[in-house]
């Protein structure tokens, strides 16, 4: 049998590291995937994305985390995949892994609570007060009739609505990202209400009319792919055009709002386990909505990555 790459999700390592717990028919299927890999006939990394979940699982419960980092490093080596900051491919290297999630903790830990504390520069001599700036530019006219349209704006933006300038405007969407993270039934309401907004234009003739009068050679039936592709912005997320591309397809099969996340931290680590994973022969995952998004993304960008739960780890066996 080839070696082959194979990239599992955290849920594996775990069912893995704990599978002496497990009834006899579970316990099979994980100490044959552990020993796929113990003895070195496909190779497993780890990537940031793990160290995002297992961040998680550190602030509720900060003495697990060690025996965990243990067990990944036991079945890595130390092999790490990663995007990292401004380079245009993904890097793969050895990299330690509890230092590598010291660092990222490190990170996390100084991540700004507020906009007015990410743009406070009060270290710095003679810094200019942004904060003070911002607050002397008015919102236009229109912004405040949005309110009296769609009462999802009053939810999004309730200190604009105000105070009706830039800095209250910016503190908004600031707090509301912050919001999505962590209030999931905001999440969900705010999930379902995209969902519903992108049926009611994608329904309506007169939307789609005014949308094919501006673009030439559209096909007849639009999907959520081709629209948004119309009106996408031209920055770049990554200097990796597959990582934005994996990550974009991900999140807009989770607009479909077919086995969607309630969760946004679930659903942007799953995306970006996905575009790890493409990196890899294999992709285990128990997830159901994970494994149904990778797929569907593998398949749209036509990526051969093949994405399995572990039971079905004979298929990696049988592969030559």
């Amino acid at each position: 049998m080839k070696e082959m790459n194979v990239y599992i999700d955290l849920n594996i390592f775990d069912r893995i590291e704990k599978k002496e717990k497990l009834e006899i028919s579970e316990k099979t299927i994980y100490t044959e995937i552990e020993n796929l890999i113990l003895e070195k006939k496909i190779i497993v990394p780890y990537s940031n994305a793990h160290l995002n979940d297992l961040f998680r699982g550190f602030q509720k419960k900060p003495d697990y985390i060690e025996g965990h980092l243990n067990y990944i490093k036991k079945l890595t080596n130390d092999l790490c995949i990663c995007q990292y900051w401004g380079r245009n491919e993904t890097t793969w290297h050895f990299r330690k892994i509890e230092e590598f999630f010291e660092e990222k903790k490190t990170e996390w830990e100084f991540e700004p609570t507020s906009f007015l504390e990410a743009i406070s520069f009060d270290e710095v001599p003679n810094a200019p007060n942004l904060a003070e700036l911002y607050k002397l530019i008015p919102l236009p006219p229109e912004f405040k009739k949005a309110y009296s349209v769609d009462p999802m704006v009053g939810i999004m933006y309730p200190k604009s609505r105000i105070e009706n300038n830039q800095l209250a405007l910016m503190e908004d969407i600031f707090d509301f990202q912050s919001r999505l993270k962590s209030d999931y039934s905001l999440y969900k309401s705010f999930k379902a209400y995209l969902i519903q907004s992108l049926n009611k234009h994608r329904s309506n003739p007169e939307m789609v009319k005014s949308i094919k009068s501006n673009f030439e050679g559209l096909p007849k039936h639009l999907d959520i792919f081709e629209i948004s592709e119309l009106y996408e912005p031209k920055s770049k997320t990554s200097e990796n055009k597959a990582y934005s591309k994996i990550i974009e397809t991900f999140y807009k099969y989770d607009l479909q709002g077919y086995k969607t996340d309630s969760n946004f931290n679930n659903m942007f680590d799953d995306a970006l386990h996905t575009f790890y994973a493409s990196h890899c022969d294999f992709f285990i995952t128990n997830d159901d909505r994970c494994k149904y998004k990778a797929e569907k993304t593998f398949e749209k960008l036509k990526i051969k990555t093949k994405v399995i739960k572990a039971e079905e780890y004979e298929k990696i066996k049988n592969c030559h």
